[in-house]
């Protein structure tokens, strides 16, 4: 009697858990490998969508099969050849931060986004508004490249407060134009 005790109220319980958590591994096992496909095609829709921000002359784009600078994950560029978009990161205040710039067939920058950031709301976030952004639009690699910091670049203006910030703007927009030269434009 005690053998039927002990496996009713110890091994039985616990069989039971184990197929129930076998049965809930195979269930999602199936489901992602059903949404997955669904997850990345989102995904590259929300990226090209992205794209066609920073470059909006653009229309589906292609990436680039090259060596990419350090800092730089992706160079896509236009299929119709008005630029390319260029993901880039850098440290910030809050770790790192991704930015995506918009460059045309000349080199010149026609938008910044930044894409994902851990920096503190309020101060170090002023450094991401469209209105602080924008001062990079038109701006080649000449006026951008030649200083090591956005403190002493003359054409560029930091958030006071937020420098951290604005250099991991400033070094992600950087390396976007560096891998521009690299990758010789337009491919």
């Amino acid at each position: 009697m005690q053998n039927n005790s002990t496996f009713n109220e110890q091994i039985k319980p616990s069989l039971v858990l184990v197929l129930l958590c076998l049965v809930a591994a195979i269930a999602l096992s199936q489901i992602y490998t059903i949404t997955k496909p669904i997850i990345e095609k989102n995904a590259a829709k929300a990226a090209d969508e992205a794209r066609a921000v920073v470059l909006a002359e653009g229309d589906a784009f292609t990436p680039y099969d090259g060596e990419l600078v350090d800092g730089v994950t992706e160079y896509y560029s236009a299929n119709n050849g008005a630029g390319v978009a260029v993901t880039a990161t850098a440290k910030s205040y809050g770790g790192l931060m991704t930015v995506m710039v918009g460059i045309d067939a000349n080199g010149k920058i026609t938008g910044v986004e930044v894409t994902n950031h851990s920096d503190t709301p309020g101060l170090g976030t002023k450094a991401m508004t469209v209105d602080y952004l924008s001062q990079y639009i038109g701006k080649t690699t000449g006026e951008i490249v030649t200083e090591d910091s956005i403190k002493n670049n003359k054409n560029l203006d930091a958030i006071t407060g937020a420098t951290i910030s604005s250099n991991g703007v400033y070094h992600s927009v950087q390396e976007a134009l560096k891998q521009f030269d690299a990758a010789g434009g337009v491919k």
